[in-house]
């Protein structure tokens, strides 16, 4: 009998760790998902900045986020809220949309 639990304890741990490590392999490439679409509608958006003379200032005097943020989120270190976005796009005449899909890209 205290063999069967020590084995269903080591079984139960065994399967624990490698759920464990399905979520976190799952969670990086939601991240790295989220990390490149998050890119791809920046460099749009500073496109745009661009094409009307803006400067990261005039952006930062609309929307209220501080010039020192702007320039982090342009080089597209972090993943920014959709708040942001929006206020960026909003401040370049653009707007954001999102949309629910079928299936995992």
């Amino acid at each position: 009998m205290f063999l069967e639990i020590e084995n269903n304890k080591r079984d139960y741990e065994m399967e624990k760790e490698a759920r464990e490590k399905r979520l976190m392999a799952y969670a990086e490439t939601i991240q790295k998902s989220t990390l490149e679409a998050s890119s791809q509608i920046i460099r749009e958006l500073v496109e745009e900045r661009h094409s009307q003379g803006m400067t990261q200032q005039d952006i930062a005097d609309i929307t209220g986020i501080l010039p020192s943020n702007l320039a982090r989120l342009e080089s597209g270190s972090r993943i920014p809220t959709l708040v942001v976005l929006q206020k960026y796009a909003a401040a370049v005449g653009k707007h954001i949309e999102l949309k629910i899909c079928d299936g995992v890209e």
